[in-house]
This record gives C-alpha cells, sequence and structure tokens, in this order.
C-alpha cells in the first residue's frame, strides 16, 4: 500500500471517532449585510426571459433554421409553432402584463422580424408576448402579456443614484437559467460609447455587476429591490464592465411606447457642442461645465426663445447640464406643448430663456 493510501484509510479512521462537526442554526438573515435573500426572492419573479419568436405552420417548420429544438413550443391558441431567434431578459413592470426590454433582444440584424415574443417566467410558465413598441435610439423595447396580477418591480429615481451605491444585476445570462450578480454603481451619466445598435440617446450606468448575453433587457435594482436600470451591454474587451440603461430614461421611453406606440421626442431646434472644462470656467461656469449652442435653426423654438450660437446652457428648469449629449437627451424628453426654463450664460452674464417645446421631426 503506497504511502498516500495509507494517510487517506488513517484519516478516514480518525473522522470515525471524531465526527465533523455541523452547525444547524440558519443564517442570521438580520444581520446587516448577511444577506440579500429576502429582497431578491421578491424582486426576481419579476424578471423573465425574453426570445423573439417566429410563427411557423407545422408544414413548413422542417424548412426554417432552428437553434435550439428544445425551445420550441406550439402556440395553443394558434397551432403554430414558435421558433426562437434571439436571447434574452425583461422585467415586468405593471401586474397587467407590461414588460421592459432591450431593443436588440426583440430585433434580429437590427430589423423587427416578428412581433411574437416567448416569454419565461421564474415559475416554469410560458406565456406568449405581444411587441407593443421599439426604440432603437435608446435600446428600449416594451412586450405585452395576457396576464393579470404579475409580480412587478417599482421604479426608483435613477437621478438619486451615486457612485458606490450597490446594485444587482438580475437576467438569464447565457441561457443558464434565473441568475443574479452583486456589483455598485461605477460610474453614472456615461454616453457616446460605441454599442451594438448604436443608440444615440445614451444616459447609462456603469456597473460592476457581470452582466452577460442573455442578461440584456434585465434588471439592474437597489438594495430595496427597485428598478435603477435595464442591463444592456457589457464592454467587448473583457474588462468587466457593465451598463444599464438609466431607469429614468427607460420609463421615459416605456410610457411613451405604451401610450402612444412610438416615442415622442421634445425639439428646440438647436445644435451644440461640449466645452472644455477650463473654457467653461474661464466664461462663467462656475461648476466647469456646460454645453455651447452652435446653431440655432431659423423659426424654431430656440430662436423664438431667445438663443443664439455661442450661449453655454448649464441647466434645463433647474437640472445642471454636463454636456451636449446630456443637453440633447434632457431636451428630447421634454414634454411637446410645454416650455422650458433654460440657464445661460451669454458673454458672461447669466440669462434665463423660456423656451416652447415642440415634437422633433421625423429622421431629425
Amino acid at each position: 500500500m503506497t504511502r498516500l493510501a495509507l494517510l487517506l484509510v488513517a484519516a478516514v479512521a480518525a473522522a470515525q471517532k471524531a465526527p465533523l462537526v455541523t452547525d444547524p442554526r440558519p443564517l442570521d438573515r438580520s444581520r446587516p449585510g448577511a444577506s440579500h435573500a429576502d429582497m431578491l426572492a421578491r424582486v426576481t419573479p419579476a424578471v423573465v426571459s425574453v426570445r423573439l419568436a417566429l410563427e411557423v405552420a407545422e408544414a413548413d417548420l422542417r424548412r426554417v433554421p432552428v437553434p435550439n429544438p428544445r425551445l420550441v413550443r406550439r402556440d395553443p391558441a394558434t397551432g403554430k409553432f414558435l421558433v426562437p431567434v434571439t436571447l434574452g431578459s425583461g422585467v415586468v413592470v405593471h401586474p397587467s402584463g407590461v414588460i421592459i426590454t432591450n431593443n436588440h433582444v426583440v430585433t434580429a440584424q437590427g430589423q423587427v422580424i416578428s412581433r411574437v415574443a416567448m416569454v419565461q417566467f421564474a415559475d416554469g410558465r410560458d406565456l406568449r408576448g405581444t411587441l407593443v413598441g421599439a426604440d432603437s435610439r435608446t435600446d428600449i423595447a416594451v412586450i405585452k402579456v395576457d396576464a393579470k396580477d404579475l409580480p412587478h418591480v417599482r421604479f426608483a429615481d435613477s437621478d438619486q443614484l451615486r457612485v458606490g451605491d450597490v446594485v444587482f444585476a438580475i437576467g438569464n445570462p447565457l441561457d443558464v437559467g434565473l441568475s443574479v450578480s452583486e456589483g455598485i454603481v461605477s460610474g453614472l451619466g456615461r454616453n457616446n460609447l460605441s454599442l451594438r445598435g448604436g443608440p444615440d440617446y445614451q444616459d447609462f450606468i456603469q456597473t460592476s455587476a457581470p452582466i452577460n448575453p442573455g442578461n440584456s433587457g434585465g434588471a439592474l435594482v437597489d438594495a430595496e429591490g427597485r428598478l435603477v436600470g435595464i442591463n444592456t451591454a457589457v464592454r467587448a474587451d473583457g474588462a468587466g464592465i457593465g451598463y444599464a440603461v438609466a431607469g429614468n430614461l427607460a420609463r421615459f421611453i416605456a410610457e411613451s411606447l405604451v401610450e402612444r406606440g412610438a416615442v415622442v421626442r421634445g425639439y428646440v431646434g438647436a445644435v451644440g457642442e461640449d466645452v472644455p472644462f477650463a473654457d467653461a470656467v474661464r466664461l462663467g461656469a462656475s461648476r466647469g461645465q456646460a454645453a455651447r449652442i452652435t446653431q440655432v435653426s431659423p423659426a424654431s423654438p430656440a430662436e423664438r426663445g431667445g438663443f443664439r450660437e455661442g450661449d453655454l446652457v448649464t441647466a434645463v428648469n433647474g437640472f445642471p447640464i454636463a454636456g451636449w449629449s446630456e443637453l440633447r437627451l434632457v431636451i428630447s424628453g421634454l414634454r411637446p406643448g410645454t416650455r422650458a426654463d433654460f440657464s445661460v450664460l451669454r458673454d458672461g452674464k447669466p440669462l434665463r430663456l423660456s423656451v416652447p417645446i415642440e415634437e422633433r421631426p421625423k429622421g431629425y
């Protein structure tokens, strides 16, 4: 018998004489930081798997590429087969079955090829979903399932987030099933990111919580289980940096899609640029942040409201502006038919301009 075998025999004999000790007490989850299980048990039932699906008659099923045959389902309402072509997650935000997800979860090669989605809940239920609307410019989409009293999550005010806040990313990463990862808010107001699908209205929360393929469209929640973002992307270089569409932006887009079937954005008819910190301070912006107006369209709301080229915008309705991307995003969220107060610096002097908001023309 080898020396290793002798040691193993001796260890087994010792264990029989002195049994391993077990502590049967349940974890004291009331201790701060000991567990988030209770919160997650309340929230995770509202996070679903979402797959865009083609409706295929049985006679045509053999002629359609089927990436994963085990996921094909027969729709009892139509008798046709549902063939999934995408994979992602979604968040139920209303008990009547309103689900927010990403635009890239419900499109293939950037196109909506079906308005049918397969929605699977954590309890195993499979429901047919209908695409209400999608917005490629923010990468947000809304699906509706026909159900009542569904578990759902509440929104938090994502503008109140701070770097260092604990967050949880919930979704179906890599199709392994409902999963949760923990991290913190690593950055706020991220924009000008080169992401798949190229959303050009960007307000991203950067997080250290791992976000993998399949997590897209899932929930980013705070320590109280409130929705603060929609998981969207991870840096392609594998650096462990994840991004989620800020909850306030996602909510605005979702409400517009539900109410109108399309996104109605505000418009003033001005174009701008970022201002370097030193220049902004020199020109009177105490925070060193502003957007410079470089073009004012003739007869536009901006011109009627008194804007001139060279004006520095520092705030809108009291909300501080960090640069042109943020100003453009804020304007897009203003309701047409209202007026907005713009805090402006002109030749170093502060001004307040009341500007009418119109609906953004198509293609603008």
